[in-house]
């Protein structure tokens, strides 16, 4: 009896010390593990490099006509966006073969459209549906899809005939199957194969792809080779940090992004404006501002542009030009700045001030011994909306969150983003 009881201590002992040693193995285990850099969630969404494109002459946004088909109907769904000069593109791919075209990035409106080619004419970089494996026809009308007519028209008094299909388009690194496009041929000579539309109709890049977030950031025009990007899903999340945020509002039967601007101010002085020279007018919908990438320069009322200038030369004492100016449609024109001290000019919007510096606002070029206000009054006999054009927006990272219904904003360097 006394030999077993030893047996059995010795070994509950060393039970004991495997339990022990087994616990302490355990436990470092659990600390390295612990001690690891957590995996990163995999982020999802499309990044695309943007390209400042400068046309050399003010252009007005796309004009296209009909190739595929004979449809002489023209009934016209009008817009308020305007001529553009400088604009951002980036490169697609569409078809099966993939055909390349470089499409501008617009949040004014919703086609995604790129050259097709026509009989006797087409460029290496127009799309010809008949040679694609993946190109089908939509299943809903032009009409159905708010384009009665299969045409489009711009205040510019031009107007785009399509016709409609789907296809596989890539953009960015990433394929996307059955995507509603359209077809046509430019009348014009453009820097670019086509449009890329990010506005809140149903033909949109983001509506289309469902999503809710994206942004981008607009390198300067001084720096033509900085780097500008899109962004969305999560990798445009990602980056929503720090920044200034406003509503976005909606307007029925419109797809613009409308934006609350409730004041301007011209260095510290506050101009004789308000919320309500902004709003959109409750009888029938026009006014408002709107945010969007494909236009250049900014429009205004003409006496609110008047009131810019004004206060303008009053601060900075600049000698104004003559009655020759060297860019279309810009009216307030003066001898370079030079070393002259430039006030900023500040855009309140409901929430969140937007600031813009010298190069935001003052459009010039090497060479030319003038310089202009980069805003325009609006055509008094059309529509009084008001436009927030891209050269305000560069050097800015931009967000759109579609969910909230909200425009978020800050200075950045694209480059990093």
């Amino acid at each position: 009896m006394f030999i077993n009881h030893s047996l059995n201590y010795q070994l509950s002992l060393m039970a004991s010390f495997i339990f022990h040693i087994l616990s302490l193995i355990l436990f470092h285990l659990f600390l390295a593990s612990s001690a690891r850099t957590p995996t990163r969630r995999e982020q999802t969404g499309i990044r695309a490099t943007l390209t400042l494109v400068d046309s050399g002459q003010t252009l007005p946004k796309y004009t296209s006509t009909n190739p595929l088909t004979n449809d002489p109907s023209a009934s016209l769904v009008k817009s308020p966006l305007k001529a553009s000069r400088d604009v951002y593109s980036m490169n697609l791919a569409i078809g099966t073969p993939p055909v390349s075209f470089s499409a501008m990035m617009d949040t004014g409106s919703d086609l995604i459209w790129t050259k097709c080619k026509t009989r006797g004419s087409g460029s290496a970089r127009s799309f010809d549906p008949s040679e694609s494996k993946t190109f089908s026809q939509v299943d809903k009308s032009c009409t159905e899809l708010k384009l009665d007519g299969c045409n489009q028209n711009y205040a510019d008094g031009n107007s785009v005939s399509v016709s409609l299909g789907q296809e596989t388009l890539k953009v960015g690194d990433e394929n996307f199957k059955n995507v509603t496009f359209a077809c046509g041929t430019p009348d014009k000579d453009i820097p670019y194969d086509g449009i890329l539309g990010m506005g809140r109709g149903d033909l949109s890049l983001v509506s289309q792809l469902k999503e809710s977030v994206f942004l981008y950031c607009l390198g300067s025009r001084f720096e033509p080779k900085t780097s500008s990007v899109l962004l969305t899903g999560s990798k445009a999340t990602s980056q929503n940090i720090n920044t200034q945020t406003t509503p976005l509002l909606k307007q029925d039967g419109k797809s613009y992004y409308y934006v609350s601007l409730e004041g301007i101010s011209v260095g510290k002085t506050k101009l004789a404006v308000t919320k309500s020279d902004f709003a959109i007018s409750s009888y029938d919908g026009s006014g408002g501002m709107i945010i969007d990438s494909g236009t250049t320069f900014t429009y205004l009322e003409k006496g609110i542009v008047n009131m810019i200038s004004d206060e303008f030369i009053k601060q900075t004492k600049l000698v104004k030009h003559g009655n020759h100016n060297p860019y279309m449609g810009l009216e307030h024109c003066f001898k370079p700045p030079g070393n002259v001290h430039v006030p900023n000019v500040v855009f309140h919007f409901e929430g969140a001030d937007w600031v813009l510096q010298r190069q935001n606002y003052i459009y010039e070029k090497n060479g030319k011994n003038v310089a202009c206000l980069a805003f325009i009054a609006n055509n008094e006999d059309y529509d009084h909306v008001s436009i927030f054009g891209n050269m305000n927006q560069q050097n800015m990272m931009v967000v759109y969150d579609l969910d909230n219904n909200n425009l978020s904003f800050k200075p950045a360097d694209c480059k990093n983003l």
